[in-house]
């Protein structure tokens, strides 16, 4: 939007970037309405609370083990455990954010592929990231 209003400000509204910016700015406004500011955060509407991981698997992702971690993530593709946390006494520290301070980078890799949300915080408010 700041874009398209820098360049109908310049009176330059016959340029290719005006026409993608002009572009970008309607596709956005289709999905998400013409009145968002662009700044204030969406809300995703998923009240769900996030699946709790055993022990075992909170102990697997700290030894790195792979194979442990992706068969216990795909045996039930139904819940989103790819989100995991671990228990409310353990902080509620989400599955990719387990696999960071070890520097799993191969097991990391696989669950952002697998869809882990790599802005989801612990209890504390921290990230992964």
């Amino acid at each position: 939007r700041v874009q398209k209003q820098l360049l109908e400000k310049n009176n330059d509204t016959s340029s290719l970037r005006y026409y993608d910016a002009y572009h970008l700015l309607k596709e956005a406004e289709e999905r998400v309405g013409s009145d968002w500011d662009g700044v204030t955060v969406l809300e995703d509407n998923n009240d769900k609370p996030p699946v709790v991981m055993p022990d075992y698997i909170a102990k697997a992702i700290g030894k790195g083990d792979i194979k442990s971690v992706v068969k216990w993530i795909n045996a039930n593709r139904t819940e989103d455990r790819v989100n995991a946390t671990t228990s409310v006494d353990k902080m509620r520290m989400p599955i990719l954010f387990l696999a960071t301070p070890s520097n799993h980078l191969m097991l990391m890799t696989l669950l952002l592929q697998l869809g882990a949300d790599a802005d989801f915080r612990t209890s504390k408010g921290t990230t992964a990231i």
